[in-house]
């Protein structure tokens, strides 16, 4: 009766994982932050994008039109920049 107490809980590893799919292991990778050689001049680019763009929206609806859209395309200047940047090999 001890023998067949053992022999249940001794199961094996094969039985367990039976069924379970184990994803490979990618060796061709290092291990990414996410962040990148250019992350901090991407956040700088994107920062000024924004404060530009509030800027040239503000002169657009409370001062002159024209003017507001030439410091829109400034800014819009900087957020292609910051795109151009993303596909830059890391």
């Amino acid at each position: 009766m001890e023998e067949e107490i053992n022999n249940i809980s001794e199961t094996t590893e094969a039985e367990e994982t039976v069924g379970l799919a184990k994803r490979p292991e990618r060796h061709h990778r290092k291990p990414d932050d996410g962040k990148g050689r250019f992350f901090m001049l991407r956040q700088i680019f994107n920062i000024l994008f924004m404060v530009i763009g509030v800027i040239g929206a503000y002169m657009y609806f409370k001062g002159n039109e024209a003017m507001g859209i030439v410091v829109f395309i400034i800014a819009m200047a900087f957020k292609m920049a910051e795109c151009a940047l993303r596909f830059v090999k890391k």
